[in-house]
């Protein structure tokens, strides 16, 4: 099968669509590889593409006038980014970077639109995605605001583990991010982010190694949270 067509397919997004619809959009998406730490787009660009997670990780960043950096989400395969283009987004609130080597399919605006028209059930889906993310960006922000660094990187590491995360044979949940990364994640620098990792590994709660951090006993950490969950 076609790479483009196999990666639409299996997208949860596009799975129900008939198999030509499939087929006609895999030939109106362009596959497109980018290297770790190279972006797909930077705020204020123009807001045209839609873009679906074959391969790898995606980091979407907000930046401050002064550099400062804050991770909004990380993205992995079968996920969607740049939908707000779909929303009227004209120009990038983001830049989105590729967190490992990563490949994506490209759709244009113009593209899916046309898609969203022929499928109305489709629009609300992609509604009910853009609503939820601003949920969990809004649930972020507040745990940004009224939580202790140790109840942010807790939740975090958590919420993490979830999405993204990999069980190892050991029972270990591991993790595939840097500390500098969980820094944007929380909004903390990556000294206080390491000093507080350096206080969870004795108490036996995490492991960590080259951008790697690794949950040892998910319970045990759920339980260390549950101190923050009223600050």
């Amino acid at each position: 099968m076609e790479p483009r067509l196999w990666y639409i397919r299996n997208a949860d997004m596009f799975s129900w669509l008939r198999e030509e619809e499939q087929m006609e959009l895999a030939g109106r998406s362009e596959m497109v590889s980018c290297k770790r730490n190279n972006r797909f787009f930077f705020a204020e660009e123009p807001s045209d593409n839609i873009f679906l997670v074959k391969q790898g990780r995606v980091k979407l960043i907000r930046s401050s006038p002064e550099g400062r950096e804050i991770i909004l989400d990380i993205l992995g395969p079968g996920e969607i980014f740049g939908e707000l283009a779909l929303a009227g987004e004209e120009r990038r609130s983001h830049s989105a970077e590729a967190l490992d080597d990563a490949l994506v399919c490209i759709i244009a605006r113009e593209d899916f639109e046309d898609l969203l028209r022929r499928h109305p059930e489709m629009a609300l889906r992609v509604l009910k995605l853009v609503g939820l993310r601003r949920r969990e960006l809004e649930m972020r922000l507040e745990d940004l605001v009224f939580r202790p660094l140790a109840g942010r990187l807790a939740i975090t590491l958590l919420w993490q583990a979830q999405r993204l995360g990999v069980t190892e044979d050991d029972g270990s949940i591991r993790i595939p991010l840097s500390q500098k990364d969980l820094a944007y994640l929380i909004g903390a620098s990556r000294e206080a982010v390491a000093e507080q990792l350096s206080e969870m590994k004795r108490l036996g709660l995490v492991r960590t190694s080259y951008r790697t951090i690794r949950i040892a006993d998910r319970a045990a950490l759920k339980n260390f949270l549950k101190r923050y969950s009223n600050n």
